[in-house]
């Protein structure tokens, strides 16, 4: 008689490690959890937590079934002396091989029709019968989303606004490794892929804020690449859209606002857009986006500028850093400051010249930065009025060359001869003039302001976008001013 040898862990510790560990995860599970699949708020969610509760349910029959019948075998015939007899064995039986195949195949089969109709019902393409389709661009950047709404001319980052009850197609892309676009309570999740177009379709069946997540391993922040959707009612939806053809109202000179304009136009503008509400700045946002990320790709350790999220109307979201935490006041200072401490592989700290300090934080002062937190918090729809320089209409009003630079090319371009992304401007005109043949430098600064792309300074990326937008007065008024640089 062999003795039962006692475990080496004590039974009674290992289970009241595992019980709180097993509820945390039973939690998640919860129809009032955030990320849960069973609190569903769109039809494509409820199809899935049906398809899910059916497959469940066969599950925990076969597993009553075979684990009774473990169970029952064991107690049954189980060796009670050392005289007791072998049961009858069964190998060989091939009525019971035949059944116990035959089983799990019916088994199969049940789960593999609903399951294989339910995808193709939803790649059959977005219903149309339920509503005006909304159409969206989904791209994927490391380590935030993108939301273009090309049939309303929109951008922005992070936080996707849909109308409730009607049906919104997705068209995904990524525009650097393969990220995950899913919302768990409203639809599926559905890779986006580089150079490769997928799409999804979902619609919001209640009004309400719901979480988005990353959900495939895209690198060190993944698991904090986050998006909200706001699912509105129709009126919200359109007064939304409308908004974001609204520019802010100005800043008032001398105010917070207008300082942090100033900071954020020097320190923030290559990579952040802030003002896409006026007719063109789609296309324009577009090309500008991509002419980041060349320049990014053609030095990924050194680049000065990177692809970054617009902040149109950036006061109205709910958070920051892609749905990490709320957005306030004190939050955005803290980002700031030091985005990494935040958010953990941020390439804003690692690419944006105000971070090029021994400690890597931002080389600000602390009313600088709170300037420019109150002016990001300020952007909203306005009144109407444009925030872009435009041309004074023959009014005979001055415009502000200086500022018109500062709000626009400062960026990139210092008014020295340092280089930032681009070239330093000091004595621009004397270089302009005769660098292409029967030009004058006026000319040539001119056309390098309306169309960039035709005149490439060597060693510089050729990541400028066309400012045609500032009107005729407005860039004339900009050319005189920068040969004015020495």
């Amino acid at each position: 008689m062999h003795r039962v040898s006692k475990p080496s862990i004590s039974l009674r510790p290992t289970l009241l490690l595992l019980a709180p560990i097993a509820l945390a995860l039973l939690a998640a599970c919860t129809p009032d959890n955030a990320q849960s699949t069973f609190g569903t708020a769109g039809p494509i969610a409820e199809d899935q937590a049906n398809l899910f509760k059916f497959i469940f349910w066969i599950a925990v029959v076969v597993f009553v079934l075979v684990e009774g019948a473990i169970i029952y075998a064991s107690i049954r015939y189980r060796q009670r002396s050392d005289s007791d007899k072998r049961p009858h064995q069964t190998h060989g039986n091939t009525r019971l091989e035949i059944t116990w195949t035959i089983i799990p195949a019916i088994i199969l089969i049940a789960v593999a029709v609903p399951t294989l109709s339910q995808i193709w019902g939803q790649q059959n393409g977005v219903p149309t019968d339920q509503g005006e389709v909304v159409g969206v661009e989904a791209i994927g950047h490391q380590w935030w989303f993108e939301f273009r709404y090309p049939d309303n001319e929109i951008i922005t980052a992070n936080e996707l606004h849909i109308p409730v009850n009607r049906p919104v197609a997705f068209k995904l892309n990524s525009q650097d490794v393969i990220h995950s676009f899913w919302v768990p309570k409203i639809a599926g999740k559905v890779d986006m892929v580089p150079l490769n177009d997928n799409f999804i379709w979902m619609i919001g069946t209640e009004p309400g804020v719901f979480y988005g997540q990353c959900a495939e391993f895209c690198g060190i922040a993944h698991a904090h690449m986050r998006f909200r959707v706001i699912v509105d009612t129709e009126e919200d939806y359109q007064a939304w859209l409308k908004g974001m053809h609204t520019a802010p109202d100005a800043p008032t000179p001398g105010s917070p606002e207008a300082s942090g304009q100033q900071l954020f136009a020097v320190n923030c503008s290559s990579c952040h857009t802030n003002n896409s509400t006026a007719p063109g700045s789609y296309a324009q946002e577009i090309s500008t986006q991509q002419a980041r990320w060349n320049g990014w790709l053609e030095d990924t350790e050194n680049a000065s500028i990177v692809s970054a999220p617009n902040l149109t109307h950036f006061g109205d979201r709910l958070t920051l850093g892609a749905g990490l935490k709320d957005l306030n006041h004190d939050s955005l200072v803290g980002w700031i400051t030091e985005p990494s401490s935040v958010k953990i592989g941020t390439r804003m700290q690692q690419h944006a010249a105000v971070y090029d300090t021994p400690d890597g934080r931002a080389k600000l002062s602390a009313s600088e930065i709170s300037d420019i937190a109150t002016y990001l918090l300020s952007l909203k729809p306005g009144t109407g009025a444009a925030a872009e320089p435009v041309d004074d209409g023959g009014a005979g009003t001055a415009i502000d060359a200086e500022a018109v630079f500062i709000t626009n090319c400062a960026t990139c371009h210092s008014t020295g001869a340092d280089k930032v992304v681009g070239p330093g401007l000091a004595g621009i005109g004397e270089r302009a003039s005769g660098r292409v043949d029967g030009m004058s430098a006026d000319e040539y600064i001119e056309q390098s302001i309306r169309e960039p792309g035709e005149f490439i300074v060597p060693t510089y990326p050729a990541v400028m976008v066309s400012w045609s937008k500032l009107g005729d007065d407005t860039i004339d008024a900009l050319v005189t001013y920068l040969k004015t640089l020495k």
